[in-house]
């Protein structure tokens, strides 16, 4: 066997993880599944891809990370409608798999290479399941070879991966059109091979969002957090960004014209782009103190740039500070997680009844019109030693309505939260919270150099007239920002974890500022 067939024609409805994206796409570790299943193959394996929805992300971005591959693409018209599902999309495939061959659902995942040397029989891929989560399977009785598929209550499934030898009798079984549930089946074809080895795997199943919550448990080797409309691949020695919203795509690549010491970035397709991966030391991992400040001088005298302020430029800084951050919490407000009324021995009050009390009006009028990086953060900025120079990614699109003038303080802001709460120790799953009844406790590890990067930090504002309230006032309020868009990550306790710490901040803010 020489072929493996890829089934990826179909929506994934059942995993909405990240929305937009093709369920093939979804991030393990920063790659995606499809990538994944690759690594199985040995490169003289050809592979036949079944593509329909949303077949313009994985098309260009096997083109781009997997070019030195044998792939051809298979466009299936009916990839949704009555008569649609995976049997279908098999038949699409018929004329280039006219010999022996392996086909496998993109959401399916196994521990073990695909051998397909080895085996010269008809074969079925098998998993044990839970009995009590079985009525989610195509299930499987027999024991060395299959007896018979059902649905019904059980303890092995169908893993969506088959070895077909004998493919005329597979073709002339599928051909006759049997629709279950709407859907044409693949095991129809097997009512033709008499003779289906069982061959048990550890499976991975991606398929819908509780089992790839708990396949992401397996590979949770993230170097970058994914957020709920976002995700980022880093892939054969390229940096590929997805956005749901095409617009972030095109936006970024326009700021480009006011942003120095960013790496060169192409449009793959209306959601993503690429660039290559550049090797150097994130700031976050920097100890030196010397690279810390020449960093801080650098922002000051090139990156924040002054700038006439537009006419939208204080509408700008209301949306980003006050109304941006009422909408986020906005689902969280009045919750119960929101009527915890002591968080680390500070009494809080309902996140809404917090945000009343900032003076908005002195938060707004004191911004520098400047250009911006939008998002930096010490995990965006690279020291390159051999060119002595620093790479800014992942750049935010816009600030407000402004493509070019922001706010230096939104800057200032996000380092400030960064500097707190480290990216890495986030996924290496440091921190943790206890909630009982109205109380919750909330703990994380900090970085040692990034803790001494707040003293140069605060020195930096003050040498250059930056009001430090301010600046920590805007960084409190980014983890109230953002925690609704990482309601996926972490079994949503980083979500959770972020919005506590947050009102527990901001309480902390509130009360110092009532007493001075």
């Amino acid at each position: 066997m020489k072929k493996l067939c890829i089934l990826a024609a179909g929506i994934g409805s059942r995993n909405d993880n990240i929305s937009g994206l093709h369920k093939a796409l979804l991030p393990l570790e920063n790659r995606p599944v499809i990538s994944h299943i690759l690594d199985k193959l040995n490169d003289d394996i050809e592979i036949v891809i079944a593509l329909g929805y949303k077949s313009e992300q994985i098309k260009s971005y096997m083109e781009l990370v997997h070019s030195d591959r044998n792939i051809t693409y298979i466009d299936v018209d009916n990839y949704d409608g009555v008569g649609a599902g995976p049997g279908y999309s098999l038949l699409c495939c018929k004329e280039k798999l006219k010999e022996p061959f392996v086909f496998t659902s993109v959401d399916t995942l196994v521990e073990s290479d695909f051998d397909f040397m080895s085996i010269d029989e008809n074969w079925l891929g098998v998993s044990s399941v839970d009995v009590n989560e079985s009525i989610n399977y195509c299930l499987v009785e027999g024991s060395k070879y299959l007896d018979k598929l059902y649905y019904g209550s059980g303890d092995t499934a169908y893993i969506g991966m088959a070895g077909v030898h004998d493919y005329n009798d597979f073709w002339n079984s599928l051909e006759k059109h049997k629709i279950i549930k709407d859907e044409y089946q693949v095991i129809h074809g097997f009512d033709g091979l008499p003779h289906m080895k069982l061959l048990n795997f550890v499976w991975y199943d991606t398929g819908n969002n509780e089992s790839y919550a708990e396949t992401k448990k397996v590979f949770s080797n993230d170097v970058v957090a994914n957020k709920s409309d976002e995700a980022i691949f880093i892939d054969n020695n390229k940096v590929i960004k997805y956005f749901d919203d095409t617009q972030k795509v095109k936006m970024r690549v326009d700021r480009l014209n006011y942003l120095k010491n960013c790496p060169d970035i192409k449009v793959i397709n209306d959601n993503m782009y690429v660039y290559d991966y550049i090797r150097g030391e994130l700031l976050s991992n920097i100890s030196d103190e010397s690279l810390m400040r020449k960093f801080l001088d650098e922002c000051q005298s090139s990156l924040w740039s002054t700038q006439q302020p537009s006419d939208t430029f204080f509408e700008d800084c209301k949306n980003m500070y006050e109304v941006k951050t009422k909408e986020r919490i906005k689902s969280l407000s009045g919750s119960e997680l929101d009527n915890i009324s002591t968080i680390n021995g500070i009494d809080v009050r309902p996140v809404e009844d917090m945000l009343n009390e900032i003076d908005w009006d002195w938060l707004i009028t004191n911004g520098r019109p400047t250009h911006f990086h939008g998002d930096l953060q010490p995990e965006n900025i690279l020291y390159d030693e051999d060119n002595d120079k620093f790479v800014l990614i992942d750049w935010r699109q816009q600030f407000g309505s402004n493509l070019e003038v922001g706010d230096t303080y939104y800057d200032l802001a996000k380092l400030y939260h960064a500097i707190l709460i480290n990216g890495k120790c986030i996924l290496n799953d440091m921190f943790s919270y206890t909630i009982n009844s109205n109380t919750a406790d909330l703990n994380f590890y900090s970085k040692g150099n990034l803790i001494f990067f707040k003293k140069i930090f605060l020195d930096f504002c003050s040498e250059n007239g930056y009001i430090w309230g301010k600046v920590e006032l805007l960084g409190l309020l980014q983890y109230l920002n953002i925690c609704t868009l990482y309601d996926n990550f972490k079994d949503g306790r980083y979500g959770i974890f972020l919005f506590l710490y947050g009102k527990y901040l901001l309480a902390k803010f509130l009360l110092r500022s009532h007493n001075e």
